[in-house]
C-alpha cells in the first residue's frame, strides 16, 4: 500500500487529502481501491433558518455603502456650487472607492480568512458608518477636505464589504442555495 506519514496523509497518490482535517478523498482518475471500503463524504452543513435574514442584513448594509459611494455623482451640480469645487474634484468622490480597493483587497482578503466574517462585518459596519458621520460633520461650505475624509473612509468599508456575499454564501448555505444567496448579497450593492 502507501506510505503514510505522521499527520494521517496517505502518501501514494491513489488519495488526495482534504482540508485541515485530512480526510483522505479517493483519486477520481484511479476510482475505487481493491481491497478497501469506498470512502463516504459524511461532512454536512447545518442550515439555520436565519441565513436568509443574515444574508439581506448583508445585502442591506452593502445597500447603504454603495449610497456613500455614488451620492456625490447624482446631483454634482449642486456639490460643485456648496463646495467651491470642480467637477472632476466631485468626480473624485466617487473614484476614490475604486483607488482604495486596490491597496487595501489582499490584506482585508487575508483579514477574512483568519479572522472570519463577524469581524469583517463589524469593521465594515463601523467604517462605514464613521465615514457617514464624518461627511455629516461636514456639511459647510469650507469643510470639503473632511467631507473627502469621509469618502475615504466609507470607501475602505467598501473593500471589507465586497469580499463577504461569496464567503457568506458557502459557511451559511448549502449547496443548491449557494449561487441564490451569493446573488442576493452583491445585489445591495449593485
Amino acid at each position: 500500500m502507501g506510505d503514510r506519514s505522521g499527520s494521517g496523509e496517505i502518501n501514494d497518490n491513489r488519495y488526495f487529502v482534504d482540508g485541515p482535517l485530512k480526510t483522505p478523498i479517493p483519486n477520481s482518475s484511479q476510482g475505487h481501491v481493491e481491497g478497501s471500503a469506498p470512502l463516504q463524504n459524511t461532512a454536512t452543513t447545518h442550515l439555520y433558518k436565519r441565513r436568509w435574514l443574515i444574508v439581506c442584513l448583508f445585502s442591506s448594509y452593502s445597500l447603504c455603502n454603495a449610497y456613500q459611494w455614488i451620492q456625490y455623482g447624482i446631483i454634482n451640480n449642486i456639490f460643485m456650487r456648496f463646495y467651491g469645487v470642480d467637477s472632476f474634484t466631485i468626480d473624485w468622490m466617487s473614484m476614490i472607492y475604486m483607488l482604495t480597493y486596490i491597496p487595501l483587497i489582499f490584506p482585508v482578503t487575508w483579514l477574512l480568512d483568519k479572522k472570519g466574517l463577524r469581524v469583517i462585518a463589524l469593521v465594515a459596519t463601523a467604517l462605514n458608518c464613521a465615514g457617514t458621520w464624518i461627511k455629516v460633520a461636514s456639511a459647510r461650505p469650507d469643510l470639503f477636505a473632511v467631507t473627502f475624509l469621509g469618502q475615504v473612509t466609507c470607501s475602505a468599508a467598501q473593500v471589507f464589504i465586497l469580499g463577504m456575499p461569496s464567503r457568506i454564501a458557502s459557511v451559511w448555505f448549502g449547496s443548491e442555495e449557494v449561487s441564490t444567496a451569493c446573488s442576493i448579497g452583491v445585489f445591495g450593492n449593485q
